[in-house]
């Protein structure tokens, strides 16, 4: 973990990056989540950060006052303390993030880039994976897919968050969640993204222990966690 990711999540969030390394809540108008109708409760270390609209940050402020960091990643407190404001909440997640040299590559013979020829296969995965497809539209870059007999068992694409900065999306067939094929997927997409000299993040549900694995087997350190909260209203005033 580097002063790399600190700065990115500090930009990201409207702190400072010595901000981690000091304890405390504090609520700030959104940055990186602009237009975002809800909040974040990003948690590293000692130190948690609200990211909030700006007109909902004297009412979160006004909430949290002698809360605990613990309180605060728990959807059932939230959904307690808005009452008809809360929406749903997603998390708590796993943030992850790569030193280029903890790298634990899981190279495997069967996994390859993606090409144009490979059209049907990716949509008859698709459709094999049903209600599960979770892949993000925009994880497009460094395609990599793991091979069987001309089917994919597997595929992981990178997720541009900046032009430096991103991170590895992954999913696996069904039927086909064992035997280190996600990790072989998300290997070489990182590798790929290591190799463009991009800052490697990794995020997932934390309740996604298989994805979890995958990340520390790569290397991959546990960097924060953090529950996204939607709102019903853009104001508390609205």
């Amino acid at each position: 973990m580097g002063i790399l990711d600190d700065k990115y999540w500090a930009d990201y969030l409207g702190v400072d990056p010595t901000d981690w390394d000091r304890t405390g809540i504090s609520v700030q108008p959104h940055v990186g989540l602009e237009g975002f109708r809800g909040f974040w409760c990003f948690r590293r270390n000692q130190r948690t950060v609200l990211s909030a609209p700006a007109s909902w940050v004297v009412r979160l402020t006004e909430i949290i006052d002698g809360c605990t960091a613990d309180d605060l990643m728990q959807p059932a407190f939230w959904k307690r303390a808005l009452g008809h404001d809360f929406d749903q909440a997603i998390g708590p997640a796993f943030q992850g993030c790569l030193n280029p040299t903890n790298f634990k590559p899981k190279p495997n013979v069967a996994v390859r880039p993606i090409i144009d020829a490979d059209d049907l296969a990716v949509e008859e995965f698709r459709t094999a994976c049903g209600s599960d497809w979770n892949m993000p539209d925009n994880a497009n870059f460094w395609r990599h897919a793991y091979f069987e007999e001309g089917i994919i068992s597997a595929m992981a694409g990178y997720r541009r968050r900046t032009e430096n900065a991103g991170d590895p999306c992954v999913i696996t067939r069904p039927n086909a969640r064992s035997g280190g094929r996600g990790a072989a997927v998300t290997s070489a997409v990182t590798e790929q993204a290591l190799a463009n000299g991009k800052l490697v993040l990794y995020q997932t549900l934390e309740s996604n222990v298989p994805a979890v694995r995958i990340a520390l087997s790569l290397g991959y350190d546990r960097y924060a966690n953090h529950l996204a909260v939607r709102l019903n209203r853009y104001s508390p005033d609205s």
